[in-house]
């Protein structure tokens, strides 16, 4: 199964450059494993990937269980020109009491049921008989002696009787059923009948087939006696008279699996096509397949958290995780795989991961390594940068064939422009949420080397962030220049000042803030605890 790897909501740089990065090395370990993003890419993050010439990974809205995720029936479908009988047994063979109809090119139409075979067969209301040479052959093993037209539509007649009623009965277009009599046999043929169906493997001279071909009069010899075809002939019919389309619930593959039960629960129906997009036909599905549906298998790197992960993700199967911030509330029913180092990036990790394992690391991914670990760390100048992610942009560096403070600087200036965004993506584009104490804690960090931009619209910033339904939400606005963050709040005053010993006020400095994870949560966490 493959894996799906992503970073956290509001994907930074690491989340983005981790989760391909990582993607890749699984691959080379000779797993199937692709990467996503939990959100738009940033500016940043795509300047990295523009440069290193790499594929932005798709945009991943959630990982709940779908329609695709069940191991729903792989039903095999029959045409509207296939026969009712045909349907029966198929459906008396596989224990089943529906059967779909497709058209020729695989599209949905609807339904065929045992019920309304039972109500065709009671009431046997075909008078005219709409089938195919083929399907009567098939039905009540026959072979073709003469075949003037595929389709057969026409009154059945069972010619059973004297000649004189025959002659009394018979009508150009019918299909008439008879035994080894001769005589009606070529009345028949002269009448223009459009089929004879000869029972009990009744054979006819050349002549007679000869004036059948001459009349454009089709005829079928069959293995079983005329009252046993007499009976079959209306279960030959096409399954077109008896198809439901009317008020049918069909689901997409893509459709989740809490709607699908929701729309059970309120229908009742034994069992629920499944289409794609093109209404292509795929299955059926029904309540028992929602019992044990199979979860998606994801890889968490750049956070361990629930609020931070992709909608759905208590859905999904957590087989492993690689992050460097501290441990968050996920649990799973089984044991995975959970690598947390204290580092300034994620993709220090997962090159040592690659050093581990003895993998090579090309010059795209090595760039995009190096690229998270510059961000990250700020170019060295975070609290949370360690020896071991200076070795590694070292090493990356010269794989990569950049120089380390020409590029970092490029990417910061790209990456720090906030023009073209509104005040609520500003305060989104990275943004955490975080239980303390009880509270939840909304913390968005910004870098940007135009913090003027900011200050001008300080007070639009503040109505938004006041108007959110967050216990406390902290905006810090990090200049990499100054090493330091200014700080746009709704919080108690006393609890900002106690957390970065400051004298609180709307846009003030913390000098030396620049890290989440390092300073602005253990903070504000311990800020709050002792209010």
């Amino acid at each position: 199964m493959t894996l799906l790897v992503f970073g956290h909501k509001n994907p930074d740089t690491d989340s983005i450059c981790s989760s391909i990065s990582f993607a890749h090395l699984k691959k080379a370990l000779g797993e199937d494993a692709v990467p996503y993003a939990l959100g738009e890419i940033r500016k940043e993050a795509k300047y990295a990937l523009d440069y290193f010439k790499v594929d932005a990974p798709k945009i991943l809205n959630n990982v709940k269980i779908q329609v695709k995720d069940l191991s729903y029936d792989k039903s095999l479908p029959l045409t509207p020109h296939s026969s009712i009988l045909e349907a029966y047994d198929i459906m008396n063979d596989s224990s089943v009491k529906t059967i779909p109809i497709i058209s020729e090119g695989g599209e949905f139409i609807g339904l065929a049921t045992m019920q309304e075979i039972a109500k065709s067969l009671l009431h046997q209301h075909f008078n005219t008989v709409h089938t195919s040479v083929t399907n009567i052959c098939n039905n009540l093993n026959g072979s073709v002696l003469v075949n003037c037209s595929e389709e057969i539509k026409g009154r059945v007649v069972t010619l059973s009787f004297g000649m004189d009623n025959v002659m009394d009965v018979l009508l150009e277009g019918d299909i008439a059923i008879v035994g080894d009599r001769y005589d009606v046999i070529e009345y028949a043929i002269d009448t223009k009948v459009k089929l004879v169906i000869l029972t009990g493997k009744t054979k006819v001279s050349e002549d007679l087939l000869a004036l059948a071909k001459q009349n454009k009069v089709s005829i079928i010899s069959v293995d079983c006696d005329t009252y046993k075809a007499s009976n079959l002939i209306n279960q030959c019919t096409f399954l077109s008279n008896i198809i439901l389309t009317d008020n049918l619930v069909t689901f997409n593959e893509s459709d989740y699996a809490d709607d699908v039960k929701e729309t059970m629960l309120s229908t009742n129906f034994r069992a629920y096509p499944v289409v794609d997009d093109n209404n292509k036909f795929l299955g059926l599905v029904s309540r028992r397949h929602l019992l044990n549906p199979t979860k998606k298998n994801v890889v968490l790197v750049d956070h361990n958290e629930y609020a931070q992960s992709a909608d759905g993700i208590e859905q999904a199967n957590i087989v492993e995780v690689v992050d460097h911030h501290k441990i968050g509330g996920i649990s799973t029913d089984v044991p995975m795989s959970f690598r947390v180092m204290p580092v300034g990036c994620t993709c220090t990790i997962v090159y040592q991961m690659y050093k581990e394992n003895n993998v090579e690391v090309p010059y795209e991914i090595a760039g995009l390594l190096l690229s998270a670990i510059l961000s990250d760390t700020l170019l060295f100048k975070s609290p949370t940068t360690t020896n071991m992610d200076k070795l590694a942009c070292e090493e990356l560096s010269k794989i990569a064939k950049v120089d380390m403070e020409s590029y970092a600087m490029e990417m910061f200036k790209t990456g720090t422009s906030l023009d073209e965004f509104s005040i609520e993506q500003i305060v989104n584009m990275d943004f955490k949420e975080f239980n303390m104490s009880g509270k939840r804690v909304g913390i968005g960090q910004v870098f940007t080397l135009d913090i003027d931009s900011i200050f001008a619209k300080k007070d639009e910033f503040l109505s938004y962030i006041n108007s959110t339904d967050y216990d406390m939400l902290v905006l810090a606005i990090t200049d990499i220049i100054k090493e330091g963050s200014y700080l746009i709040y709704n919080a108690d005053d006393k609890v900002i000042s106690e957390a970065f010993n400051v004298e609180a006020s709307q846009g003030v400095f913390a000098e030396g803030v620049v890290s989440r994870k390092k300073q602005l949560v253990p903070n504000l966490t311990t800020s709050v605890k002792n209010m």
